[in-house]
């Protein structure tokens, strides 16, 4: 009688020898530069013409700063040398909604930096971003392997890629490391500290710092409808931090409105087409923004569904449905959907605690086997 192979028999093979390559006192480093191998070798692949004329056009930006029509690299270093002098740019544009950016612009004057340089602080930012992505997740997943597929996928999407691949100048990495940075030290004083350098990064920061906020909140409120009792000890005071620091970037921006005229323009015409071209490609702006983690949300909530947990299962949607629609009303929404990046560590976490280890190591091969497949669309 023939003997019949098992599909699983390759990925045993493959685990046992990844077990012993990250089996060392280094295998964070292991598991962020061969996670980096093989998607960066997949997006070239599936993006070689992008990624071709892109880093073409960036080399001569390098060169000739300003030169390049729809890059920001030198928009940046022109407005950290003015950034409270009013500018006239078009309602809507990118310069435009750049007006209350003023981290980055900050970073460029003080440290003096040119194209070239503020690029690869782009790309250091985002290997830092990396590595403390796998310090939060193997504290969630207590497993290097099942690290090691996350990652492996979340370098192929958005998120995890855009450190090196978005050569426009959008710098989306800063505001999505200093999120991380806050979520991993987890004091209040560098919440409040780290918040504050991602809103005036991109002001999409503050929409999804209700993840941040909710990794906190989520089990107090637990405790509170278990208990039926709520005292001050019980708030979080990392959340306080959060509440703090979105109030104090709300009056600094008046304060900056009233005082510099700084402002943002905006033209109604514009974000009517815009939202309504975004409904009419939903699902492929959509899918752009996640690619094969989707799955990995899908499962989360059919989880949380037949938990009936409600309370996190609510909490989460209307997180995510928040990010979702400012992902319709702008242009760019790949870039919008992956701020709320921080939705993935709440349905790993899910994930890990109810369903068997072999599924979960299943769920995050094919997700992350669907996001090397799909190349990279951006904004």
């Amino acid at each position: 009688m023939e003997q019949l192979q098992s599909l699983t028999t390759p990925i045993k093979w493959l685990e046992t020898r990844l077990k012993a390559f990250f089996d060392s006192r280094f295998w964070q480093f292991k598991v962020l530069f061969l996670s980096l191998a093989i998607s960066v070798s997949t997006l070239l692949v599936f993006n070689f013409i992008l990624v071709d004329r892109g880093f073409r056009d960036l080399y001569q930006e390098m060169r000739h700063p300003g030169s390049i029509g729809g890059f920001f690299w030198d928009d940046i270093i022109k407005q950290g040398a003015a950034p409270f002098t009013p500018k006239d740019y078009e309602a809507g544009s990118h310069e435009a909604n750049q007006t209350f950016r003023l981290t980055i612009p900050l970073i460029a004057q003080v440290l003096h930096l040119n194209v070239a340089s503020l690029y690869l602080l782009h790309v250091l930012v985002g290997l830092l971003f990396l590595w403390l992505i796998i310090q939060i997740t193997y504290q969630i997943l207590q497993s290097r392997l099942l690290v090691f597929y996350f990652m492996t996928g979340f370098t192929a999407i958005y998120a995890g890629a855009n450190f090196y691949l978005n050569y426009l100048g959008h710098t989306d990495i800063f505001p999505f490391c200093f999120m991380a940075l806050a979520l991993y030290l987890r004091n209040p004083l560098w919440v409040l500290l780290l918040t504050q350098l991602a809103f005036w990064c991109d002001e999409r920061a503050i929409i999804n710092s209700t993840y941040l906020g909710l990794w906190f909140v989520i089990p107090v409120l637990k405790e509170v409808v278990k208990t039926k009792k709520l005292s001050t000890t019980q708030v979080p005071l990392q959340a306080v931090a959060l509440v703090i620091s979105t109030g104090l970037y709300l009056v600094i921006r008046q304060w900056l409105s009233t005082t510099y005229g700084l402002k943002v323009g905006h033209d109604n015409d514009l974000s009517h087409r815009t939202a309504m071209w975004s409904l009419s490609i939903l699902g492929d702006k959509f899918t752009r923004g996640f690619e094969g983690f989707w799955l990995i949300i899908f499962a989360g909530i059919a989880v949380l569904v037949m938990l009936k947990d409600w309370l996190t299962l609510g909490l989460l949607m209307g997180s995510f449905m928040i990010t979702s629609a400012i992902g319709i009303m702008v242009a760019d929404g790949t870039r919008s959907l992956s701020f709320g990046y921080m939705i993935f560590f709440f349905m790993l976490s899910i994930l890990r605690r109810h369903i068997p280890t072999s599924q979960l190591t299943y769920l995050l091969i094919v997700s992350t086997l669907i996001s090397l497949m799909l190349p990279i669309s951006f904004p």
